[in-house]
């Protein structure tokens, strides 16, 4: 074996990850709200980019006469950026085309200012309004206390008695069962706080929850009412109503992260078994190369540094304008492909939706794998069937006669099947097996567990009724 160090020249192949390239990969992987943030970003950041309306051109304007200051390489830049800032934010009340949906969508109210509201109209004292807002602070945004009361009475030095007073005034907050430290607890608020509930039906839920919340849980009817001496009707009636509380009843108020709103990237109408694509565009602006800042830069091609900062920002914006442009592309393409695919999905439903991968799509398009996981991921599309994400059209297959059926579509039948079932006789996995298999459909009990756990629908012991 020859060891040493020698110079050899080697040719090799190997993927360059520019900046453009990797701005395309992202710009694809964005949803729509996501994409409309970046747009934001970029029209502040680059003066040469602008909004185009309806009626603008891309071509240069007719000459116009433009200041030009005395020390350009100081000057330039910074007018460039403020009065595209400026242009950015500003905003004409009385123009339609500015309608956006941000001037109509009020401040969020979250749990803790809805609570910290209710406590300021209390009787309590200014030491008790400290311990109150301390617990208010504890409330997860479940609406579960998190806090042990030993905990807050160390922190303010008072008995722990003084502090379970508070935590009853916020307990008698809404939304009801706010301040609870535990399942059961957040249930008897809720019952004791009900105006249509005498005491006695108090007394008895109470006794029901304490006793029982593990085989209300499991549907254990029969178990709870033997031990309670009642009749298996009156179990279920109490339990129905039981469901009909809110275990999470902080889940109703915004967390203050924001709501998240789904926008359709593509439109699919139906008729007479025509299919007609819509690309929504309405959702992101249109972008162009703003002829202001084109004419300047030319005006300025004597100072080198001046020059090079208007061409920089000239070629990212094209980039950048080519990107999403090829984000459209690239997503309608797919779309178009998976509909070709799933025909039989729109016009006849669930129960024939095809097995389909990400390779079905990629090869006839000639393009990779990854492009058309980027395109279909957080990308959605509204149809005469509904509101879609375009990965809901991928799904593996079983085995059906001679053919293969989706996955989705075996969770389609199971569901089917347990709508139209028996409530007090469910049926078991094993049933719901034998039934697929008379249609055909290999499949195993554990395979339909599966599926119908995802589907959350619980196991038939839990849908029996009495």
């Amino acid at each position: 074996m020859k060891l040493g160090y020698e110079q050899i020249l080697q040719q090799t192949q190997k993927l360059a990850m520019t900046p453009e390239l990797i701005q395309a990969i992202q710009i694809l992987q964005y949803n729509s709200l996501e994409l409309s943030e970046r747009i934001e970003e970029e029209l502040l950041e680059n003066p040469m980019l602008e909004v185009s309306t309806q009626g603008d051109e891309y071509d240069d304007p007719e000459p116009v006469e433009i200041p030009i200051y005395e020390e350009l390489s100081n000057k330039i830049i910074k007018d460039a950026y403020y009065e595209k800032s400026f242009r950015a934010w500003e905003n004409d009340p009385d123009s339609d085309s500015d309608f956006t949906y941000e001037k109509y969508i009020s401040e969020e109210t979250t749990l803790y200012d809805y609570l910290i509201e209710q406590l300021t109209f209390t009787d309590l004292g200014e030491d008790d309004v400290r311990i109150g807002e301390y617990i208010i602070n504890e409330i997860d945004e479940g609406g579960y206390l998190r806090a042990q009361t030993e905990e807050i009475a160390q922190v303010f030095g008072v008995q722990a008695s003084k502090v379970e007073e508070v935590i009853k005034v916020v307990q008698s907050f809404e939304p009801r069962g706010i301040g609870a430290r535990d399942l059961k607890e957040c249930l008897l608020i809720q019952i004791n706080l009900d105006e249509n509930l005498g005491e006695d039906l108090k007394e008895e839920f109470t006794q029901l929850i304490n006793e029982h919340v593990e085989d209300l849980a499991r549907n254990r009817i029969a178990v709870i009412s033997k031990q309670m001496g009642k009749s298996p009707e009156r179990i279920q009636e109490m339990l129905d109503y039981i469901k009909t509380l809110d275990p999470k009843p902080g889940n109703k108020f915004s967390s203050g992260s924001g709501i998240k709103y789904v926008v359709p990237d593509l439109t699919l109408e139906i008729e007479e078994g025509e299919f007609h694509l819509v690309l929504n565009d309405d959702s992101t602006p249109r972008l162009m190369i703003s002829s202001y800042y084109k004419y300047l830069s030319k005006e300025v091609e004597d100072d080198d540094r001046v020059a090079k900062y208007f061409s920089d920002r000239l070629s990212s914006a094209m980039w950048f304008i080519k990107n999403i442009e090829q984000r459209k592309k690239t997503i309608y393409s797919v779309a178009e492909e998976i509909i070709k695919e799933q025909r039989d999905f729109f016009l006849f439903g669930d129960k024939y939706m095809k097995p389909l991968t990400l390779r079905e799509i990629a090869e006839p398009l000639e393009i990779h794998e990854s492009t058309v996981s980027r395109a279909v991921n957080g990308k959605y599309i509204l149809t005469p069937r509904g509101l879609f994400e375009l990965k809901y059209f991928f799904s593996s297959g079983l085995g059906y006669g001679r053919e293969e059926i989706s996955s989705n579509s075996i969770k389609s039948f199971i569901a089917d099947f347990i709508e139209k079932e028996n409530p007090k006789k469910p049926l078991s996995d094993q049933k719901i097996m034998d039934m697929l298999q008379d249609k055909g459909i290999d499949i195993k009990r554990r395979t339909i567990a599966k599926y119908r756990e995802a589907m959350g629908i619980p196991s038939s012991s839990k849908r029996r009724r009495f």
